[in-house]
């Protein structure tokens, strides 16, 4: 693990030469109160592969599960062996909806008046029953729109349903959020794109968040499960500003790798001045 130095936020940081992209090494639920000057947020969170929502759905048994998790198995038997990195995906339930709930609430919290989060989770059949993110959405933050995206293959095979072939992007949109243009708009709410794959084992794609922000207005964008950087490499191309937060130090220094490329290919020639937040 790369050391890195204590930065504005109080935790460990690394930052490009303009300022341009700052990388924080830390809890995002520790880090998102520290920072200042969001427009939007583009995340995706571990989806709790391991725990155990039929919990609450109620008629689920052994062999019911919605399957295909070998690539985040570690071999190990603790928590159904479902981990990356050094987070274990397989919280007790409750603890998971309160945690994701708290951290939406965190991100809404410093997002201006016209700000929005683009929040990617994934619906599932466990057993007999559909369980959605929806339960995840605290209720002061406001769902705008489902974005779903049209991802390629499957693995979970069930008799009790199809083989899921989507995700969803969540619009989690203050009341002053606008498209760039009325012209935006005819992206439609079905994206269609392939998954990605590198290090970290749940990448979602760069043309994901590179739709988000050519569609938005925001200059300055975080991503608070930064993960492998991804969100960073598209604000990179796109010559926006990005703050990331990870947690994992393997996948940070992946992502500090990433970004450092990414401005070697994509210099940001003007970076953007952050905008100071608008009142609510």
């Amino acid at each position: 693990m790369t050391t890195y130095p204590i930065g504005p936020s109080g935790f460990p940081e690394w930052s490009s030469e303009d300022g341009s992209v700052r990388l924080i090494l830390g809890d995002c639920l520790e880090v998102l109160p520290t920072l200042s000057g969001i427009d939007a947020v583009v995340t995706s969170p571990p989806y709790n592969l391991g725990g155990r929502p039929w919990e609450k759905l109620g008629h689920w048994k052994p062999g019911d599960g919605s399957g295909g998790h070998s690539k985040w198995r570690n071999g190990s038997d603790a928590s159904n062996g479902i981990q990356y990195g050094m987070h274990v995906d397989a919280m007790p339930w409750a603890e998971y909806v309160a945690w994701q709930q708290a951290v939406i609430k965190a991100m809404w919290d410093i997002l201006p008046g016209d700000g929005a989060i683009f929040y990617n989770h994934k619906p599932r059949v466990i057993g007999a029953k559909l369980w959605t993110p929806m339960e995840l959405i605290p209720p002061s933050v406001i769902l705008r729109q489902i974005i779903v995206w049209a991802r390629p293959g499957g693995m979970n095979f069930n008799p009790t349903a199809f083989v899921p072939t989507h995700e969803w992007i969540m619009v989690l949109a203050r009341d002053l959020f606008r498209l760039k243009s009325k012209e935006v708009s005819g992206l439609g709410d079905v994206w269609s794109m392939s998954p990605e794959r590198n290090e970290h084992p749940a990448p979602f794609p760069v043309d994901l968040p590179l739709r988000v922000i050519e569609a938005v207005k925001a200059r300055t964008i975080a991503d608070p499960f930064m993960g492998s950087g991804t969100t960073g490499v598209a604000c990179i191309r796109t010559g926006r500003r990005f703050i990331g937060i990870e947690i994992d130090p393997k996948y940070f220094d992946i992502a500090v790798a990433r970004c450092k490329a990414e401005l070697n290919r994509f210099p940001l020639l003007e970076p953007a001045k952050p905008r100071q937040r608008e009142l609510l």
